[in-house]
């Protein structure tokens, strides 16, 4: 009869599955996810880096909306200082009728006026000759083309504001996909605390039982040898 002494048993085999779970389990307890690498799971992995590429290119698209509406809010900030300045513009137009008050000094302010509404215009709507021609000895013409200015503001002013509606309202759009993904992501990622520390407890227990059998089966053996001898 033969025997086959240094033969694994079962007991050796469940050991080592015990302990690559064991060591599997601490890892995702340690890291916070259950998805570690490929060998964990190789579908959740790639949904999960899926999910990851999508949640930073709505965040970029997010970032990017929300540059534009700054920039927005500077240019509109922007054409109400025009507005400002073109209202003073209007009052110094009417007083130039007054003879009260000296046309000149006007005149001297209406091109001081000027050079500051073309200034902020050149940024605001890249158009550093926007108004000129502004005649404190004819307080008519210089309140048509004060009108015209501000129309032209309002307008422009109109197209931001409703340019940041739409951007602010794709923003929000982006913000609740992005959280969406990062929760979908979540669920397939992230380690259930409770669920793991429960099945860490069921492998240990189930680990020292292994190891009690193996240390069973070895002393079985050694008896066996020493009968043999």
């Amino acid at each position: 009869m033969t025997f086959s002494i240094n033969k694994p048993t079962l007991a050796i085999n469940k050991i080592d599955l015990l302990s690559k779970k064991q060591e599997q389990q601490n890892e995702q307890l340690s890291s916070g996810f259950k998805i570690n690498s490929a060998k964990d799971d190789a579908a959740g992995l790639q949904i999960s880096n899926r999910l990851s590429a999508e949640i930073a290119g709505l965040n970029r698209l997010s970032v990017n909306a929300q540059d534009q509406v700054n920039l927005n809010n500077v240019t509109d900030a922007q054409l109400s200082s025009i507005t400002n300045t073109l209202l003073r513009v209007n009052e110094l137009s009417i007083q130039s009728g007054n003879p009260l008050y000296s046309n000149s000094a006007i005149q001297i302010e209406f091109e001081q006026l000027t050079e500051e509404i073309n200034l902020v215009a050149g940024h605001a709507l890249g158009d550093s000759k926007f108004i000129s021609g502004l005649d404190s000895s004819n307080p008519v013409a210089t309140q048509n083309l004060i009108t015209e200015a501000l129309e032209a503001v309002a307008s422009n002013s109109t197209d931001i504001g409703a340019q940041s509606n739409t951007l602010n309202s794709q923003i929000s759009t982006y913000e609740v996909a992005s959280i969406n993904s990062r929760s979908s992501r979540s669920r397939i990622l992230d380690t259930d605390y409770a669920t793991a520390v429960s099945e860490q407890k069921n492998n240990n227990l189930l680990l020292q039982a292994s190891l009690i059998i193996q240390k069973e089966d070895e002393d079985r053996k050694g008896l066996l040898v020493n009968k043999l001898v």
